[in-house]
């Protein structure tokens, strides 16, 4: 996850290695609810969620329930939505969405969490260049 300001400065970014391999989709939906998490431990109250996952970013605008676990993490993306004063999802194509995946690539494979409050890494700083 990257949170960066309207002018595409770093405020922080994160990563969080989990035991469990998912599929793509599900693991983009765990991503943003650790993003919405973080942004609303950090006092955000405006967000835009973006993703490469239009299956993650059509279907909190869709608002079905369904039983499935999936439908689940959405659910719960829904609610953590309702403690912003807004949020804006919006469909990034993968070369747009850069950052967020050489982060998850340079991120020890270890379970766990990592964050980086002002600066990303200095080999991923290159990238947030707009």
């Amino acid at each position: 996850m990257v949170c960066m300001d309207e002018g595409g400065g770093v405020l922080w970014g994160g990563a969080v290695v989990r035991e469990q391999y998912w599929e793509p989709y599900f693991a983009e939906a765990v991503a943003v609810l650790d993003g919405l998490q973080a942004a609303r431990n950090r006092g955000h109250q405006q967000v835009v969620v973006k993703s490469d996952c239009l299956q993650v970013i059509d279907t909190p605008k869709e608002r079905r329930q369904g039983r499935s676990i999936f439908s689940q993490i959405i659910d719960d993306i829904f609610e953590l939505c309702t403690e912003f004063f807004s949020v804006l999802w919006s469909h990034a194509s993968r070369v747009n969405n850069c950052v967020a995946h050489a982060l998850a690539q340079i991120t020890p494979r270890v379970v766990g969490s990592s964050f980086w409050l002002d600066v990303l890494p200095p080999n991923l700083q290159s990238l947030t260049v707009l």
